[in-house]
Formats: C-alpha cells, structure tokens, sequence
C-alpha cells in the first residue's frame, strides 16, 4: 500500500455545505466526509435546513472533530459558504476547500487525486473546469489558496446578498462570478478534469456533470456522480442504469445508498429545464462517451 502525505498544508480547512432538513447525515454524507478527513483537512459542516442536528450526526461529528453549524436553508451552497466565512477566522489558513453534498462518491480515494494533482502547488482549482455558459470551475468542489482566498473580488463575491437570490442567481453570481473574480485577480483556475481546449465544447458547451458523466469516471479524475443526474435527468440522458457498472468495486462507497436516496426522493422537475434542441445535444454527447476507454 501506497502511503500518500497530506495533499494540502496544515491547517487547511473545508467548508462543508449540506442541506439536512431533518438534521440528519446520510451515510453517503458521512463516507464523502471520512475522504476529505483522510486529507488532512478540518471540517465544518454547515447543516441548512435545520435548528437540531440528530444524535447520531452529532456523535459523527464529535467523534471526527468535525465543527458543526445551523442554519435556515437560504443561498443554497454559496448561502452556507458565507456564513462559514463570516463565523470562522480563515486569515492564517493555508488553504480552504469549498465541497457540498450535491453528488455522490468519491468513488476513488481523494488524498492520492489531490496529491498527484499538485494541488498545493496551484493557488486556485477545483475538480472540474466547464465551458457551459462561460469558462469556470464548478462550484461543487473547490480549493483556494489564502491568496486566492483573500483577493477583493474573492471576497466580494462571498459579501452578496445569496439569501435573497434565486437558483439561477446564485449559479451567474456565484459559481460563475468566482471564477471570474479569480480571474480577474491574477489566477488561473485549473482542474483535474477539463473541457476548456475540447474543440467539440468550443462549439457544443454542455455542463459535463451530465452530459460526460462516464468520462468523470472512467477518467478516474472525477469519482463523482451529480445527484441531479440520476435523480432529476434534466436533460433525458438515456442508459443512466449504467452507473452501477460505471462505480469500479472495492472502494467502500456502497451503491445501496444510492438506491435508498433515488426512492425517497422524487425528482425535482422545476430545477432545470431543458429543450428538444438541448436534449439532443446531451444525448449526442453522452452516447458518445460510452465508447471512450477506462483510464
């Protein structure tokens, strides 16, 4: 067995967004949490949705010293990530890890990922980098230097008003505006996964969580699986059964979490709409995939 060091400094922290509206950790949650403990980082989970955190979350917790906090479910993701930043004093840590329970997985250990990634080497980065829309990092799993961290613009965007903003303000102001405000303070975002030189998403931009989902796996970039994917499939992507055979065996995720998610959990058809147009070229590209190699 390979002995990895800490991918990123001492001290690193992650802010953890989850929506628990009855208080309660889900054992996907609790696996995908134990991956980014065995990083060497500090967590603190912002449970949304809930005044009273269940005594077994709770026991979890202690347990792992995990930090633990309350809140209405307001701004979604970026919502929790402000009041993290406003109730935790970040000015002397090296890096912060901006995560959210939005998928499943990892199904791959993350410390060797991050640690072959160099990912304290780069002052901002996430896991994967889209051209959908504009060229960005998606939101849902993030790394920021204190330099980055700390930039004005950074900061302004982590100052707006997310509480008050709709699903699809959040996504223009803050996944998208993050990686403008990177960009306009002097950093690259870069990413383990990328299509931001892919000619095919030069002239198709597609959000890749769905329409290139095998690719995320069989990469072995992107252990993860959107949880809108399966639960919603905004976007009519055929032959998702096949995410079963896509989860490589013997890395301790147990699918059966999945399943119990996907049958207490109805769709949720309002979230994100899509066209015939739309559809199509989701369809086009995910039928594509299915021929690429494992990695």
């Amino acid at each position: 067995m390979v002995c990895y060091p800490p991918p990123l400094p001492p001290g690193s922290l992650c802010f953890f967004a989850a929506y628990t509206p009855g208080g309660a950790l889900p054992d996907y949650t609790k696996f995908y949490l134990r991956n980014l403990l065995e990083c060497g980082l500090t967590l603190h989970v912002c449970f949304s949705g809930t005044e009273h955190i269940t005594a077994d979350s709770l026991t979890f917790c202690t347990e792992n010293r995990i930090q633990t906090y309350t809140r209405p479910n307001k701004g979604l993701d970026f919502g929790a990530w402000c009041y993290l930043r406003n109730h935790i004093p970040t000015h002397n840590v090296p890096f912060i890890v901006l995560a959210n329970d939005s998928v499943f997985g990892p199904f791959a250990p993350l410390l060797p990922l991050l640690q072959k990634f160099k990912a304290s080497q780069k002052p901002a980065w996430g896991l994967v980098a889209s051209r959908a829309v504009t060229p960005h990092l998606q939101s849902w799993f993030v790394g920021l230097s204190q330099q980055a961290w700390q930039a004005p613009a950074v900061k302004r965007i982590f100052h707006l008003p997310f509480e008050n903003m709709s699903r699809s303000e959040i996504i223009w102001h803050g996944e998208l505006g993050l990686s403008v405000a990177l960009t306009d303070s002097g950093f690259t975002p870069d990413a383990l996964w990328s299509d931001l030189r892919a000619p095919l998403a030069r002239f198709f931009p597609a959000n890749p969580a769905h329409a290139r989902w095998r690719s995320f796996l069989r990469s072995g970039l992107v252990p993860f699986i959107k949880q809108e994917l399966l639960r919603d499939n905004p976007y009519h992507i055929p032959a998702l059964s096949d995410w079963r055979r896509e989860i490589l065996p013997g890395n301790g995720f147990n699918p059966a979490w999945i399943d119990a998610y996907l049958a207490g959990t109805p769709p949720r058809t309002t979230r994100t709409r899509s066209n015939r147009k739309g559809r199509l070229l989701y369809t086009m590209l995910s039928e594509a995939d299915r021929y690429r190699p494992r990695f």
